[in-house]
């Protein structure tokens, strides 16, 4: 028999009714429900009550809604299903005795949030939110399906206007909140960097007495949080010296004076800041880390973050998930360091700029030097002058795959990087791969 990820005497309880349905996972969409979920009726960009008899006929155990429904389960009546949801997050977390980490950052912070699964799963049981779930009604959802009884929770939380870190740190209110990074993303919704830094430094918010905040070394004097880790390369608490190797990279880590080694599998400055980032709340955490830093040495990557796939012969470096300007640059930075004859990149343009957006592109466009030939895709590169040879599309469908593909000869390498609509959206990087197959195996 399943556990009940909530008993019904606890729903009955946190909400001051009667109730009488035990469920064993939350839901807010009924494309996704599983037999025994409670779901919620939303009302955000379409109304969930026109959902509810979906949900009963596909095994809902019980709803909540804040207006009248026919529905042959059991009901939780709100006023409000939003702050319905809310009120499930806080009590989950008030009943929840593990450790909690909030992480917030412009770039990589899904990834960085798969490895802190990975790691922790060394320690402990750990949950943490999925998918894209950082916002208003992604964290709160995230809090309601976290199990009572994990040893670790990571709650990933995201901004893309002012003012929505701080009460999402408050809701989540972590042992140990971390800034990964400060970049030009969403920036078009902040009057700047600075603002947007500010936003991103109230990941704090949420922390309790003797909490800890992770930060990089350069936000660190920003703070004015008391017990503060810095990492960075050099100059900070937890640090690095790195050593490229054909298969990954090592790094000789000095993690507030104590000398460990570690190995990634991967190459790139930026995942070396996350690997930093991770070690500094590991150790935030007394996680041992002579128990779980060998798990670094096969560290996941989610689809779309530079993973990497070699298909005849060529090397695809799939980053096609996001972009921003700053994990561009890393990401082309990175890409210069790969091993091929020939350096191909396919870079789309970057949305939600604002006003500097011409500015953003055009830097990227400078940092081209050295590779063979860039495509560029989107109005943002448009008028850009690049310092490789270069060909712009308005969009992938007018990009000529198949003899693209037929030109690639063994030994080339070919990065995809751009906004999530750019390439993601569109399967570019799917089509790429079967194309590359479909040439090798006529």
């Amino acid at each position: 028999m399943t556990t009940p990820l909530w008993r019904s005497d606890e729903l009955a309880s946190l909400f001051d009714q009667e109730f009488e349905a035990d469920i064993t996972g939350v839901s807010i969409d009924t494309r996704t429900l599983q037999p025994g979920d409670l779901f919620i009726a939303l009302a955000d960009v379409r109304d969930g009550h026109d959902f509810v008899e979906q949900a009963v006929s596909a095994g809902a155990a019980a709803v909540m809604v804040h207006r009248d429904v026919d529905a042959a389960v059991p009901q939780l009546r709100v006023a409000d299903t939003l702050e319905g949801l809310w009120q499930l997050g806080r009590g989950a977390r008030q009943r929840f005795e593990g450790r909690v980490v909030a992480l917030t950052g412009s770039s990589g912070k899904t990834t960085l949030r798969s490895w802190f699964e990975h790691v922790l799963a060394g320690a402990g049981t750990c949950h943490a939110s999925t998918g894209s779930l950082n916002n208003h009604w992604g964290v709160p959802l995230s809090l309601a399906r976290m199990p009572h009884d994990a040893d670790y929770a990571v709650l990933e939380v995201g901004t893309n206007h002012p003012g929505e870190i701080a009460p999402l740190s408050q809701l989540v209110s972590p042992h140990v909140s971390l800034l990964l990074n400060v970049l030009p993303a969403h920036i078009g919704n902040f009057d700047g960097l600075d603002a947007l830094a500010e936003e991103k430094l109230s990941i704090a918010a949420g922390l309790s007495e003797g909490g800890k905040f992770v930060v990089p070394l350069a936000l660190q004097e920003r703070s004015h949080w008391e017990d503060m880790i810095s990492f960075a390369e050099s100059g900070a608490d937890v640090t690095a010296q790195v050593h490229p190797e054909n298969l990954g990279t090592e790094l000789h880590l000095d993690v507030l004076g104590e000398s460990m080694k570690a190995f990634l599998p991967f190459h790139g400055r930026e995942r070396v800041e996350s690997t930093l980032a991770l070690v500094a709340v590991l150790k935030a955490l007394d996680v041992d880390l002579e128990l779980v830093l060998g798990r670094l040495a096969d560290l996941p990557l989610p689809e779309g973050r530079g993973n990497l796939h070699q298909v005849a012969g060529v090397v695809v470096v799939d980053d096609s998930y996001n972009a921003n300007p700053g994990s561009m640059s890393m990401s082309l930075r990175s890409f210069m360091h790969q091993k091929a004859d020939r350096k191909f990149a396919l870079l789309g343009e970057m949305l939600e700029l604002g006003e500097d957006a011409v500015r953003y592109h055009q830097e990227i466009a400078r940092e081209t030097r050295g590779l063979d030939q860039v495509f560029s895709f989107g109005q943002g590169f448009a008028a850009c002058e690049f310092e490789a040879p270069e060909s712009h599309y308005a969009n992938v469908a007018d990009f000529p795959l198949e003899d693209f593909v037929q030109d690639l000869k063994e030994g080339d390498a070919v990065l995809i990087k751009g906004s999530n609509r750019v390439f993601w959206t569109q399967g570019f990087v799917r089509d790429l791969i079967r194309a590359l197959e479909n040439r090798s195996n006529p």
